[in-house]
């Protein structure tokens, strides 16, 4: 009769519990600090776009896919409805990460996104805009035509879960 080796053996374990964990299942990477303690009210992202002061102050969660990325240092998306080709949609900023560094990587943008915080709608100033513009990698000339302040629709205190791309942690 045949004898399998006694490191096989226990080696056996390991690789059948790494061949099921690789390939199945969705990579989400998660940004931000996820809501805890609070009850979220899942809100159709269409319905906040028509009245965001509906919804202004109150904590929710919101589905979509990323329709622009801060290319600079991945400090902020802009997500919209899925497939609607918006591109205003709702700002959801997070904290800059240390120099040279990058928080959310340029693959996550068409990507699907659930963000979880609480939605304000703020006035920001032709300046801020026109920063906004530079970090998405407008031209002088689209930055330029940027002209008085603005209403923008955001998440603040918030978390961005991105699907299909993985982020490899720094070692």
């Amino acid at each position: 009769h045949l004898m399998m080796p006694r490191s096989m053996l226990l080696l056996l374990p390991v690789l059948i519990f790494l061949s099921a964990c690789h390939g199945h299942g969705l990579r989400v990477a998660t940004f931000g600090t996820p809501v805890t303690g609070d009850a979220l009210k899942k809100v159709e992202l269409a319905r906040v776009l028509e009245a965001p002061d509906q919804f202004s102050g109150s904590t929710i969660e919101i589905r979509g896919e990323v329709v622009e990325v801060c290319q600079r240092r991945g400090c902020w998306i802009r997500m919209a409805p899925t497939g609607s080709n918006d591109k205003e949609g709702v700002f959801v900023k997070f904290t800059c990460p240390i120099e040279g560094e990058r928080l959310i990587p340029m693959t996550a943008l068409g990507q699907p996104v659930r963000v979880e915080g609480t939605l304000i709608v703020v006035t920001i100033s032709e300046a801020e805009r026109r920063h906004y513009a530079s970090d998405a990698g407008a031209t002088s000339e689209e930055i330029g035509n940027i002209v008085g302040s603005a209403t923008q629709v955001r998440i603040a205190s918030g978390a961005a879960h991105v699907e299909g791309i993985e982020v490899i942690p720094e070692s």
